[in-house]
């Protein structure tokens, strides 16, 4: 019985927790409105995926940048990233124009990523970049928190490489 209660427990505050994140008002603004600094953190990804000599040289730089679940809880990319989303933008950032050109920007006042060390929590910004021209398929989003003291991070890669 009281291991009935405790799973209807668990999985109502996992209900609560998703319903919390869910309600957080996303809200589609103009580029112009993306602080710069968010702005310089999304072009420094993209230019440490274009550039790095390896996908560990890339994955050493996009750590200082990153934030949430990008790392573990030693500060360097995450063994569940780096041999899978990471490879695939270092792989595939060729597609996209470097520096970025922002097709979509959805903003979300109050939201978070990671727990523990990797925890960040403040402004996301999901910004979609366009590919280059001739390059078939949709733009795809980049999400990067700005928290209210501190440097942007990213979060998460690009969404749909």
């Amino acid at each position: 019985m009281k291991i009935k209660k405790a799973a209807a427990v668990s999985l109502a505050a996992l209900m609560l927790l998703w319903a919390g994140s869910m309600n957080a008002k996303q809200t589609d603004i103009p580029k112009e409105k993306v602080p710069g600094d968010v702005i310089e953190v999304l072009n420094k990804y993209l230019k440490i995926l274009s550039t790095s000599p390896s996908l560990e040289a890339c994955a050493a730089e996009v750590a200082k940048i990153s934030g949430g679940h990008m790392l573990s809880q030693s500060g360097s990319i995450s063994r569940d990233v780096l041999p899978f989303s990471l490879k695939k933008d270092y792989e595939n950032v060729k597609f996209y124009k470097v520096p970025a050109v922002i097709t979509r920007v959805v903003f979300v006042e109050d939201d978070y990523d990671g727990y523990g060390p990797t925890l960040i929590q403040g402004a996301r910004y999901k910004i979609w970049i366009a590919k280059k021209d001739g390059v078939a398929g949709l733009p795809a989003p980049i999400p990067i928190i700005k928290p209210k003291n501190g440097a942007p991070k990213i979060v998460t890669t690009i969404g749909s490489l």
